[in-house]
Formats: structure tokens, C-alpha cells, sequence
């Protein structure tokens, strides 16, 4: 049986204030940094093979945290969070202020942003590269990223995801049973 995990990277301080932050880092704060630690407990328990991460500093610090040693840690690029353009960096009032809505299926996600169907096709692509690779598996990401993955894995509409909350420092435990993935929970550990 084929095990994956998926965490969000825990609490910034863009989280706290409401920050659309895709590509733009943020740093971790005190709860954020207790999360940590209850992720590391999660991870040790699983025992993974390979832990992946984005490139981001909020996932690559925790990534760099909750990885056992002697596991590798491999960062993935396509890990990234999807960019916002006009709107990275606003609050939500600020940005619709501006007249701009998000649209994470068609075009770019917010005017200058990243192309939502390019975004998940990248997003799959990592899905199928984690998947094949050694089991169990940790990914490190980012909440977009979290909810594509899910829509890969567990042939989820993007819409569906995106109605989903995510919380910061949470882990999707997934699980393959006869060829098809299983969402066996989703929620945070103890911090």
C-alpha cells in the first residue's frame, strides 16, 4: 500500500493579517513554530522515504525542520505557491476595492497573474512524479497547492477544493488502494 502526506506549511504572519501571498514570503510566527514541532512528531511517526518541498521559505524552513534525519529532502519547484500578480501582497478587501476577483480555472488568477489551468497542470505533473516515487512520501507546500494536489489524486472538481478550508499546518493523510488514492483525514496536528 502506497502512503502520501500532504502539509501546509504552518502559520506567517501574512496568514495573521490576511495577505494574498502566493510567491511572496512570509515569516513563521509563534504559533507558526509550534506547529512545527507537532509536524515533526506526524512526520517521525510515518517514517517517510522522501520528504518534497517547495523552494518558498515558509515550506523549505519547515520542510527543513520535520525531515528525519537520513531522509531525503528533495525541493520541487512546481511545489511553489501560484503567483497572485496585481493582487500578491493585498487583503482581500484591497484587492476587490480594485475591481479584482480571483479565478483559479481559466486565465490568470488575478490580472498579471499566473494562468490557473497552468498552474494545475503543473500541480498534476508533481502529483504523478510523488506518486511514482518511493512511499511513504511527504509533501511540503503551500495551500493552493494542497487543494491541486487533492484534485490530481483524488479526481476532485477545482471548484470543490477550493471550498475547502486548509488550515495552516495541515496534513492530508492519503493512502492507495487498488490503484486509487484515499483521503483518510485532514486536519492539524497538536500544536
Amino acid at each position: 500500500m502506497r502512503e502520501m502526506l500532504i502539509v501546509r506549511h504552518p502559520e506567517t504572519v501574512a496568514n495573521v493579517q490576511g495577505r494574498l501571498v502566493g510567491q511572496t514570503d512570509a515569516p513563521i510566527t509563534e504559533l507558526g513554530r509550534r506547529q512545527m514541532t507537532a509536524l515533526a512528531r506526524v512526520v517521525l511517526a510515518e517514517d517517510p522515504q522522501v520528504v518534497y518541498a517547495s523552494p518558498l521559505g515558509r515550506a523549505l524552513t519547515t520542510a527543513r525542520f520535520i525531515t528525519p534525519d537520513g531522509t531525503p529532502l528533495e525541493i520541487l519547484e512546481d511545489l511553489k505557491e501560484i503567483h497572485f500578480g496585481d493582487a500578491e501582497g493585498l487583503l482581500w478587501d484591497e484587492m476587490t476595492a480594485r475591481g479584482m476577483t480571483l479565478d483559479y480555472t481559466g486565465g490568470p488568477v488575478a490580472p498579471g497573474g499566473e494562468v490557473g489551468a497552468l498552474f494545475d497542470a503543473r500541480v498534476r505533473a508533481v502529483a504523478a512524479h510523488v506518486a511514482g516515487g518511493p512511499s511513504p512520501a511527504v509533501v511540503v507546500t503551500h495551500g493552493g497547492v494542497f487543494r491541486h494536489l487533492l484534485t490530481a489524486l483524488l479526481g476532485m472538481t477545482v471548484e470543490e477544493v477550493w471550498g475547502m478550508d486548509i488550515p495552516n499546518a495541515a496534513v492530508a493523510t492519503l493512502r492507495q488502494r487498488d490503484g486509487a488514492w484515499l483521503l483518510e483525514s485532514l486536519a492539524p496536528p497538536e500544536a
